[in-house]
């Protein structure tokens, strides 16, 4: 399937473009529709996903962030 993006300058232009396509027995869809399709099929594909804790999230945000630094120490 080969894709082309279209932006409009208005509304009235993208009906036209919508209209072409149906008459020519084209698929369209808008960015914004396919966008959400994208969204709500990464949201099903999490569902079936094992339960995290909030703890081990922050804890493998802290080991992240603090990679590659070197240890503080007090030289008071």
């Amino acid at each position: 399937m080969e894709t082309i993006i279209i932006q409009t300058k208005d509304k009235a232009e993208l009906k036209f473009y919508i209209e072409l396509a149906e008459r020519l027995g084209t698929k369209f869809t808008t960015l914004e529709d396919f966008q959400d399709e994208q969204l709500l099929s990464r949201m099903l594909e999490n569902l079936n996903t094992p339960l995290v804790e909030k703890e081990n999230i922050i804890d493998q945000l802290h080991n992240i962030l603090n990679e590659g630094q070197a240890p503080y120490t007090n030289e008071d």
